[in-house]
């Protein structure tokens, strides 16, 4: 089965998109298509709250085959976030052993992330823990 990394469509557009958050089981705030074939990232809730932004995603593989999705949160490939009016990256936020602030943190391919084959009409969500843009940021 091949993997494709998370394409950062979905959260390179979330960073000026706040809201004061979505339940579960309702609408998207966004969504964006990945490079994983058949599968769609939706924010589901993005809040700021003393100095963290805190995003959870669903990731709906509407595809006819299973799909490793794989979310690196270090080294070369890890997810971020961008602030596109400042132009500065924000990456997941760890703890004070390196451990990222994330669901499902693992080691994957030499560093920390979640890997899991996610099968047809099936859901992986996912949050995850940034540092906040400023406040000025909308």
């Amino acid at each position: 089965m091949e993997w494709r990394r998370f394409a950062s469509v979905a959260l390179v557009a979330v960073v000026g998109t706040f809201s004061a958050g979505i339940a579960r089981g309702q609408q998207p705030i966004a969504s964006g298509d990945t490079s994983w074939d058949g599968v769609t990232v939706h924010v589901m809730r993005l809040v700021r709250k003393h100095g963290i932004l805190t995003l959870k995603i669903a990731a709906v593989n509407s595809g006819t085959a299973p799909q490793r999705m794989i979310f690196d949160f270090t080294g070369d490939n890890a997810c971020y976030l961008v602030d596109e009016e400042n132009g500065t990256k924000y990456f997941v936020l760890t703890d004070k052993g390196g451990t990222p602030l994330a669901s499902g943190n693992e080691w994957v391919r030499g560093g920390h992330g979640i890997m899991r084959d996610v099968a047809p009409g099936k859901t992986l969500r996912v949050w995850m823990k940034f540092p906040a843009p400023p406040p000025e940021v909308k």
